[in-house]
């Protein structure tokens, strides 16, 4: 997923929205981003305890061009998100 393509979607979104990753039937907390390579083109999200903010992930990644690309934490392309029932932003 492109890091432009987010933003066109989560446009109307809160910026206090949480993030996670799920695979399989499991669910991780997205704590902060790292770099997956020297170009800064790549951004992997990074696992932990407790989730980042949308707001907080587009503060990150402000000075990032808009072909910036998502990565899953195996460093595979997050191809789409879903909101779970508590409206909190799921990766897959």
């Amino acid at each position: 997923m492109k890091l432009s393509d987010l933003e066109d979607l989560t446009r109307y979104m809160s910026t206090k929205t949480r993030l996670f990753w799920e695979n399989d039937a499991n669910r991780y907390p997205v704590t902060t981003l790292a770099y997956a390579d020297d170009t800064h083109q790549k951004v992997l999200f990074v696992l932990g305890s407790k989730s980042m903010t949308l707001g907080q992930l587009f503060s990150r990644l402000k000075a990032s061009s808009s072909h910036t690309t998502l990565l899953a934490p195996n460093k595979q392309p997050i191809f789409g998100f879903h909101l779970d029932d508590r409206y909190q932003i799921v990766f897959k």
